[in-house]
């Protein structure tokens, strides 16, 4: 049987010859290593890869963003999300983009390898510190009816979007919510990949297209680029 191929993205030259030892020694094939989301993308079309090894966390185009595009255009690659944060908001940005598994940072080395192994059999991977939180996002049921473009978003970030749309700055909406401005700010960078937006006034108008708050009214002169 053909050795897995593999492309390791990750910023940190260190931790990917790591990855490419213990990989290597264990049979699996690293074809090629990326330091943003920018060059796995391009790996990942210049090579003949069968699960990618993706930080979520890099510079410039991050691991989500480039999830994202891979999983367009190369629906058979398999990607494992590697990354130190659990949080739900991260995780769900991670589920919406398409990743197969998780495996977090501090785990030992021997989890990756299986979580590679897993994705090459076409099995899905949520190594110890993930599975209960992906079972939680399972779980998770919007407590209002917005349409499946915000269903993303949990309770505190449908209610921040609300006061925004409203046209409530984010001092407004931390004394509206009890919560510390720098709460606020990071509810709402939080939201940006989970909708698949760029920026807070896309955010907005995303949601005004959704129903929330006042109706929705396209500014002809807008190039506005988001999902429809």
């Amino acid at each position: 049987m053909n050795p897995t191929r593999v492309l390791i993205a990750e910023d940190e030259p260190v931790a990917r010859q790591g990855m490419r030892s213990w990989l290597e020694a264990h049979g699996i094939e690293v074809v090629a290593e990326a330091a943003n989301g920018r060059q796995a993308v391009e790996m990942a079309r210049s090579h003949r890869i069968d699960v990618v090894i993706m930080d979520l966390r890099m510079p410039g185009q991050d691991g989500i963003a480039a999830t994202r595009e891979i999983r367009q255009s190369q629906p058979n690659i398999r990607i494992l999300a590697f990354t130190s944060h659990t949080g739900l908001p991260h995780l769900r940005a991670a589920v919406r983009a398409g990743v197969h598994g998780f495996v977090l940072k501090d785990r030992e080395s021997d989890d990756l390898v299986r979580a590679v192994e897993a994705l090459a059999r076409g099995e899905a991977h949520f190594g110890p510190g993930t599975a209960d939180h992906v079972v939680a996002l399972l779980q998770e049921v919007p407590e209002q009816p917005y349409p499946p473009a915000l269903h993303g978003l949990n309770s505190t970030q449908l209610k921040i979007l609300s006061f925004m749309v409203d046209g409530h700055d984010d001092r407004a909406i931390s004394r509206k919510l009890s919560l510390e401005l720098k709460t606020i700010r990071s509810r709402i960078s939080e939201m940006l990949p989970i909708v698949e937006v760029g920026n807070r006034e896309q955010l907005i108008t995303l949601a005004r297209r959704a129903g929330m708050g006042r109706p929705f009214q396209p500014d002809p002169g807008s190039s506005a680029n988001f999902p429809q």
